[in-house]
């Protein structure tokens, strides 16, 4: 846990800072100087853009990740590897450019009537998907050389200021709402250009083919084998995240869209410490397939579900003592959410306790059953959502989407444990439940104080140290309690 727990100390604190920027973008920015429609746009299209970004990387990213041990060498040539990644990449776009453009008239009918601010602006999703594609594929590889700061930092930092920057010349009215929407566009290639000058700078980029020896071609064609799968298995990971933001802004239009993607943005906040875990964790896991570790696996997938469902639990409650408060920095009409975020934050919250098990599973011998799952989860949304949305609009998405990712994870859980005896679960975990749901009560107990700075301060305060000292000395996760001692001793 050593590396892990480290870089991802480090991510973690790096994604709260962007996290903070991002609610000043979204919170107050967005939602005070656009219109609900504009906000769904914008936030939809960013959506879109990632899953437009996966389907064209064809499953490579998650190669390079796995195989790059196997294909390293010392005078950093690594057999090509660099250079055909890129490659499948590049061709990789040209191809989901193609059908993007295909099925570009019937995607448009379908928004047209509801959310015709989103149709007239589909063909922003090219360069948007492109930008977001370059930052992926060299994120990747920095991963792999287990370099994963830089990443977080342009990332969660830079792009969010940038952002911050763009929306405030709206804001005074110094650029139009068109010219917001291609800044926009514009701003997301500047993590990309900043990750390819930083690979160029450590000597890690060689855009020139090497010969390929028969060795060499039996790996690439099982790295490409492994990468196939993990693109149809994987798929529904970002299939999911934008079908209920997209069939919900198709049914009830970009308004609803525009209130329901700014409260995910709220969740978010709970899962960066997970995505911080599962970005470091990965080679680590793999490496560990590697020696055949089976013992350190399950010691690493409780410690890490453990202390997921803490942190998880702690930053829900911490946000949903403090909705009344965040809902007044916004216009009346995003109050609506608040059940959208109960929702959403439960399922958030089990996906945390998960663990390490889609880890695990991608990086198994038998990751080609995760395809099968990801069918099925994917079936499962579409309909969920298709049946709930239009009885109950932004609610019935946040339910649909709630009950997909428990009964995915559950699905998951359990085909590691029948093949590989690793689970994460443990009896004792209920009370971090039940002591959130009584946290829950108690703040209810505390009147407000007049002044949302004030009672969010005197709110949050005293329930982070009821629930944090509570944690820490009954001694829940050593690996939590060991984190926390080591930022104290360094402190000082």
């Amino acid at each position: 846990m050593g590396i892990v727990q480290r870089n991802s100390i480090t991510i973690t604190i790096l994604s709260y800072l962007g996290i903070l920027i991002g609610y000043v973008n979204k919170i107050l920015l967005l939602t005070n100087f656009l219109t609900e429609e504009q906000v769904g746009l914008v936030n939809i299209l960013t959506g879109l853009a990632v899953l437009y970004a996966q389907f064209s990387a064809l499953g490579i990213n998650f190669s390079v990740v796995k195989f790059f041990p196997f294909f390293r060498t010392p005078d950093r040539r690594d057999n090509g590897f660099f250079f055909w990644s890129a490659l499948g990449v590049g061709a990789g776009f040209v191809v989901f450019t193609v059908l993007f453009l295909a099925f570009r008239e019937p995607v448009m009918a379908y928004y047209s009537k509801e959310s015709p601010l989103l149709s007239e602006h589909y063909l922003m999703l090219i360069p948007l998907g492109l930008a977001t594609l370059s930052y992926n594929f060299f994120s990747s590889w920095l991963q792999a050389f287990y370099k994963t700061v830089v990443t977080s930092f342009v990332n969660e930092i830079l792009l969010r200021l940038l952002i911050s920057i763009e929306i405030s010349l709206y804001a005074l009215r110094l650029i139009t709402f068109e010219q917001f929407v291609v800044g926009y566009v514009l701003i997301y290639f500047v993590p990309a250009a900043i990750l390819l000058v930083y690979m160029a700078t450590i000597r890690q980029t060689r855009f020139r083919p090497v010969p390929v020896t028969p060795r060499v071609r039996r790996l690439l064609s099982i790295t490409a084998v492994y990468g196939l799968w993990q693109y149809l298995g994987g798929a529904s990971m970002y299939i999911v995240p934008i079908v209920d933001q997209t069939m919900l802004a198709g049914i009830c239009g970009l308004a609803e869209g525009g209130i329901y993607t700014t409260i995910i943005y709220m969740t978010s906040a709970m899962q960066m410490p997970y995505r911080s875990i599962v970005k470091v964790s990965t080679p680590v896991v793999t490496n560990l397939w590697k020696e055949r570790d089976m013992a350190g696996m399950q010691r690493i997938h409780r410690d890490v579900s453990l202390m997921n469902l803490i942190v998880g639990c702690f930053f829900f409650l911490a946000i949903w003592i403090n909705l009344d408060n965040i809902f007044s920095l916004m216009p009346a009409s995003y109050s609506a959410g608040r059940y959208v975020f109960l929702f959403l934050g439960l399922g958030r919250i089990f996906e945390m306790y998960a663990g390490l098990t889609g880890v695990i599973l991608i990086t198994s011998k038998r990751y080609r059953y995760d395809f099968t799952f990801s069918v099925l989860l994917v079936g499962m949304t579409v309909a969920s959502n298709a049946a709930l949305i239009p009885s109950l609009g932004m609610n019935g998405a946040a339910i649909a989407t709630m009950s997909t990712v428990i009964v995915y994870n559950l699905i998951r859980i359990g085909f590691v444990w029948k093949f590989f005896r690793i689970q994460p679960f443990a009896a004792t975990d209920c009370w971090i439940v039940l002591l959130t749901g009584a946290m829950v009560g108690l703040s209810a107990l505390i009147p407000y104080l007049g002044n949302f700075i004030l009672d969010a301060a005197v709110r949050t305060l005293v329930i982070s140290l009821l629930f944090g000292a509570t944690v820490y000395y009954t001694n829940a996760s050593p690996q939590l309690n060991a984190t926390l001692d080591g930022l104290l001793a360094r402190i000082g």
